[in-house]
């Protein structure tokens, strides 16, 4: 007579059981995560009339320098790192380093001296444009103590500039050169610059 945890078919489900159950909870985690950053993409590509993510740009003195996201709108070129924070935003101008408190506290580089750096090689490759550098906090975070100048909140920053319809942007000779000089040096060819239109799975509500 066979006991019951003798029975190999029986271990065979249970494994099966828990490999799908894992499964499931890796895949809901994953999609979580992704879907937030979707939301992302999907935000830019309505606000913007030409926009590059995750390039790399020379700096003017030999160097390089990444940046999150090149966002052109109404002739403006927006330069915006990225940072993720839930909960509240600790920081200032003059402090080297800024903290988020949410489930647990992180401390990280005051980003705006990244900022000035990446705005001034931009400046040099590019002085057609108006360039406005800008630091933003995706996620659920605040400023308790108050928000440093050229620093926001994701949604803020966005909100005014969603649209209902993406009207087609052209723009005129000069700054056409100017955008065409910045993605060649970013390395980004013309086919792969990233589509500011919205995708029917990027849905951005309008403000």
């Amino acid at each position: 007579m066979h006991l019951w945890y003798e029975n190999w078919l029986l271990w065979l489900i249970v494994a099966v059981v828990i490999c799908v159950l894992v499964a499931v909870v890796v895949a809901m985690i994953r999609l979580r995560v992704t879907a937030a950053r979707r939301h992302t993409l999907g935000t830019l590509r309505n606000i913007a009339d030409r926009l590059l993510r995750d390039v790399v740009l020379p700096d003017g003195v030999g160097g390089h320098v990444g940046v999150d996201v090149l966002l052109l709108r109404d002739n403006q070129l927006y330069l915006l790192l990225l940072r993720h924070a839930d909960g509240a935003i600790f920081a200032g101008d003059k402090m080297d380093q800024w903290s988020v408190v949410g489930r647990r506290r992180f401390v990280f580089h005051n980003p705006l001296h990244a900022l000035q750096d990446r705005a001034i090689a931009l400046r040099a490759l590019v002085p057609e444009f108006s360039i406005m550098p800008q630091v933003l906090f995706t996620g659920r975070g605040h400023f308790p103590k108050g928000c440093p100048a050229k620093v926001a909140l994701f949604e803020e920053f966005a909100g005014p500039l969603r649209r209902k319809k993406k009207p087609k942007v052209m723009l005129d000779a000069k700054l056409e050169a100017a955008w065409t000089r910045l993605r060649e040096a970013a390395g980004v060819p013309a086919d792969k610059e990233v589509p500011a239109v919205k995708s029917p799975s990027a849905e951005v509500p309008a403000a």
